[in-house]
């Protein structure tokens, strides 16, 4: 039946071609088809729906954040407190700078704060003093004023005594240098006795938020309008059996000019620490559905000289009309203009090798253009 059903196309296909000579319209040769038998063919109805299209890209699965952690002071490395793999808290200790001579230098801001404090009070007790015999016409006007020049620069001076004071302070803290977020040691890179430095820094430590990771694609310009924050992602793992769910977090704001491609991300938790920064993903992102539009099943289209064409049985007449194409799904295309709902449509191996014009008997499913 296959065969013959085959051959007999194969014969229309020739008929349609012999005609197409001597006409321009597609379903020229029609009156000389319709004496042939009706041939049998699986159609169905064009129907509304939804549909979600597919849009796949490779991508990667990266840290949200990775530090690359020195010293903020210059000093001995005197001891580093965790090792590769070790797993951290936001604040947990990593490694120390020796901090004796910073413990000095502060030894040294505080003698200096405590002693300009004391010329103040002394300089503002003389003022005060000053003023008294002043005001009894013991002391001239110029010694006032030059006592209270003396405290103005006293007070600038425990003022900046106090800075330094409090700069000691903040350099022997950053002696021990902390965990700035939780995450994983992925490297060590420096051993205790090193000498570190701040510039150019010496870089000890590799930390990466690793309970949350970040899957990265980059996608064709093609579907820059289709891809929205929200939208549904699959991520496709090599070793794991199911796709891990998630959802598209943002979406980049330019196209690069050398690829035509942008980039999309989407949160990748990881509380069991089973994946790795680093892993290739097959990325499926599904874009929030188009709801009740005109659906094809997308074996009844057929491409020729760049567009797209469907057999529409007309009167047991199949007929050949161009179509305009939206999205596309698995299984069903978008019809944006050339049909209407409930129009016949032939499907399956019939809508690439029938001749239009030839006498047709629809039959079959009509519930195929499900997306």
């Amino acid at each position: 039946m296959r065969h013959a059903f085959a051959l007999l196309c194969a014969t229309l296909l020739a008929v349609a071609g012999c005609e197409r000579g001597s006409a321009r319209d597609p379903n020229a040769g029609a009156a000389a088809l319709a004496t042939l038998p009706e041939i049998d063919v699986e159609t169905t109805r064009i129907r509304r729906g939804s549909i979600v299209q597919r849009i796949s890209a490779p991508g990667s699965i990266l840290a949200r954040r990775e530090a690359r952690i020195g010293p903020e002071v210059r000093g001995l490395l005197l001891e580093i407190f965790v090792e590769e793999g070790d797993r951290v808290e936001a604040g947990d200790p990593l490694f120390q700078i020796d901090p004796e001579p910073y413990r000095l230098a502060l030894g040294q801001a505080e003698a200096v704060e405590a002693r300009a404090r004391a010329e103040r009070e002394q300089t503002q007790s003389d003022l005060g003093r000053a003023g008294a015999l002043r005001r009894q016409n013991i002391v001239a006007e110029q010694e006032t004023d030059r006592i209270e020049t003396g405290v103005a620069v006293a007070l600038a001076q425990e003022r900046e005594a106090g800075e330094a004071l409090a700069m000691a302070k903040r350099n022997l803290e950053r002696t021990l240098v902390r965990a700035p977020f939780t995450g994983s040691i992925t490297r060590r890179l420096a051993d205790e006795g090193t000498t570190a430095l701040v510039q150019p820094q010496t870089i000890v430590i590799l930390l990466q938020e690793t309970h949350v990771l970040e899957a990265v694609a980059t996608i064709a310009e093609i579907h820059f309008a289709s891809i929205r924050a929200g939208d549904v992602a699959l991520l496709h793992v090599d070793g794991l059996a199911l796709p891990i769910r998630t959802e598209v977090e943002s979406v980049g704001d330019s196209v690069d000019e050398a690829s035509r491609t942008f980039r999309v991300k989407m949160p990748v938790p990881n509380d069991d620490h089973g994946l790795k920064a680093g892993l290739f993903a097959r990325i499926d992102i599904l874009p929030q559905a188009k709801r009740e539009v005109l659906l094809a099943p997308r074996d009844a289209v057929r491409s020729q000289d760049g567009r797209n064409q469907v057999l529409v049985v007309r009167d047991g007449i199949a007929k050949l009309m161009p179509i305009e194409v939206g999205l596309i799904s698995e299984n069903a295309i978008e019809v944006l203009a050339g049909l209407r709902v409930d129009d016949e449509v032939v499907v399956g191996e019939a809508a690439r090798m029938l001749a239009p014009g030839m006498r047709v008997r629809g039959g079959g499913d009509t519930e195929r253009t499900g997306s």
